[in-house]
Parts: C-alpha cells; structure tokens; sequence
C-alpha cells in the first residue's frame, strides 16, 4: 500500500495530464462546420439561404487602426451597443433601419459602409415612439411616431427634415410605405372608434390627399388594420389582425385583390403582424402566432414559409417576430423582438458578396 506522499505524488501528475489529454482530444475531433439552415429544406430545390444576423454594432462595425491600438494599450474593448425593442425595418441600398421603441430612435446598420448609428434620439425630429419605418429612392427616411402622432422625416446623412399629421389626422398610426411623392400611413383605430384606414399624404408637403377604408368585414373596409407595404407602381398592401387577410389596393386606392383568412394551416393567418412586396410582387407576411413569415405570390398563392418558433436564439429561430422587408437584391430582413434582432436570409443564387449587403470575404 502507497504512504500518503506517494499517493499525492501520483495524484498531481494524473491532475497534470488530464488537461494535456483533454487538450490532444479537442484537437483530434474534427470541428464540424456549421452549415447554414436553408428553405425549403431537402429534398426540395433551395429558394433563401440564412446569411447573418445583426443586433448590434459589432456585427458591422470595423475597428480602424486607432480602435486596435488604442485596445491594445489599454486592455479595453470598443463600447458594443445595439438593438433593445425592434418594432419595424426598412433597407435601402445595403443600410439596415430598424424601429427601437425602448431607445425612442432609429437603430441604422450601414453594411457596406460597416457603420452603426442611432438617429432620432435628440432634437428637433426627437422620437418618442417610433414603429413603422420606410425609405424614399433618394434615401430619405420616413418613420412614424405613434405617441407623437405624426410622420418624421430625416434625409440620407440623417438630418431632421420635417414632420407631418398631428392629432388631427391620426388616431393610432402604426405602418408606413412610401412610393414616389405619395406616404401611405395606416391608422390602426380601435375598439371605441370607426378609425381605421389608410391615409394618404403628399410625402413632400405633408398635405392629406385623401383617406381610404373604413371599419368593417367586408372588401376594401378595415377591422384594425396594422402595416403596410407599397411597390414602385404605387400600389399597396395592407395586413389587418381584425379581418385576418391581406388587401391589395390599386395606386387610386381602389381593391385589386384579397387573400387569407383565420386558421392554422399554411396560407391562412393566426397573428398577422409584417408585410413586405419584392420587386417581382412576391408578399411577405409576418406571423407572430407561427414564429415565421410565409411567401405569396401576386395572386395569394402561398409559396413557401421561413422560420420556427424556438427558445434560443439560433438561425431561422424565432419567437416573436414583427416587421419585415426585402431589400433591392432580394435579401430578406425580418425584425424578432424577444431576441432583439434581425435576421437575414438571401436568394439562394444570390453569392453572399454580392448585391448592397454583400459582404467580401477577408483574406
């Protein structure tokens, strides 16, 4: 039988090894790489690919030379800031803006740019409960304020321009779409009022054009009637929990098409939230009930469905999904709130270099 000095001896040299053995066993199992959830899944033809997802400024902010030497010497990070209640999201030529109704501003991600900025937290356009957001062709940014009431705008380098609408106007305004000189605003209503519509507004002077939609079940009326998206024709799209189905109207405010209705199949609606139209017509609804976003074409027809409800916050994992846009190369850009984030999904034959929000691969 060992003494105890040759027991703890041995003891020592075994606690010595275990790392080393521990080390070599790392090192020998092969890393698995990870590989992109695509959709549909297999055996079916891939649409959309999983690209990235951005919650913060570290995912696309670049350190300049000053920031790592400046790391370097003093053993400080860079200050990461990012995204705390995404509401909407609207992208415009590789720049990601999204709604934070916690920080009252616009959270902007410049992809190809790698900036990150907060506009609209101070000032004359100061926010205070920013949700639906869209940008004009010129780069211009058009939000609405929901406590406030009104429509802000800021240009391309983020300057305050104007606002329009005003309690007067506007009840409970919610979603916004922009399509040439014409802001289409949905106004939500409510239980208590007759409210719910869509106006209208001459995007450069602010004046009301005209008012669209009244309550009601029947086609072409609105039962609380939440975002909306429009196409260059001047068409638009407005998705409405009340009714549970989306109308397609005309650039003269008159009804082209309606499609869906309650349920829990693929194609119909439980909690319809977001909408986006693509450049070939395809909609994109958002449903915080399923965890996802289902595709139609122009005619309604359903196509395909992105995401899953999950508890973690892993790709094309979603828990309470909200706005939702594509942007000029096809890229899809849905917010999540519970996981304060929005993730990204591109054309499967889109390589992920190319279009605004490419990003190159460093060598």
């Amino acid at each position: 039988m060992r003494n105890l000095p040759q027991q703890l001896n041995l003891t020592n040299k075994l606690f010595a090894i275990i790392p080393a053995l521990l080390l070599l066993s790392a090192c020998a199992a092969p890393q698995k790489e990870f590989e992109p959830p695509v959709f549909p899944a297999a055996p079916e033809t891939p649409r959309f690919i999983y690209e990235r997802t951005i919650m913060s400024s570290g995912d696309v902010e670049e350190l300049s030379s000053a920031d790592k030497f400046k790391m370097f010497a003093t053993g400080q990070r860079k200050e990461v800031r990012g995204i705390v209640k995404p509401y909407d999201v609207a992208v415009h030529q590789g720049r990601v803006y999204v709604t934070d109704t916690v920080q009252r501003a616009i959270i902007m991600f410049d992809i190809p740019g790698k900036k990150f900025e907060i506009i609209g937290n101070k000032g004359t356009g100061a926010l205070r409960k920013p949700i639906g957001i869209d940008v004009a062709k010129n780069g211009d940014i058009y939000v609405v304020d929901a406590t406030a009431k009104r429509v802000v705008v800021y240009d391309k380098q983020h300057n305050f321009q104007r606002a329009f609408g005003g309690k007067e106007e506007l009840s409970r305004p919610a979603g916004l779409a922009v399509s040439g000189d014409k802001v289409f605003v949905v106004d939500t209503g409510g239980v208590d009022n007759d409210l719910h519509r869509v106006q209208v507004y001459n995007g450069k002077s602010g004046e009301l054009l005209t008012t669209i939609g009244t309550r009601g079940p029947e086609e072409g009326q609105f039962n609380l009637p939440l975002m909306i998206d429009a196409d260059d024709a001047g068409h638009f799209y407005v998705i409405y929990s009340g009714n549970f189905r989306v109308q397609h109207f005309d650039d003269q405010g008159k009804l082209v098409k309606s499609f869906g209705q309650i349920g829990t199949r693929h194609g119909q609606f439980a909690r319809p939230k977001g909408i986006a139209v693509d450049y070939e017509g395809k909609i994109y609804v958002v449903d915080t009930s399923f965890a996802n976003f289902q595709i139609f074409n122009n005619e309604g027809q359903l196509l395909m469905f992105i995401g899953q409800r999950g508890e973690h916050n892993l790709p094309a994992h979603l828990s309470l999904p909200a706005g939702i846009d594509t942007d000029e190369d096809g890229r899809i850009y849905v917010v999540d709130q519970f996981f304060s984030k929005v993730e990204v999904f591109r054309p499967y034959d889109l390589k992920k270099e190319e279009g605004y929000a490419g990003v190159k691969e460093e060598k």
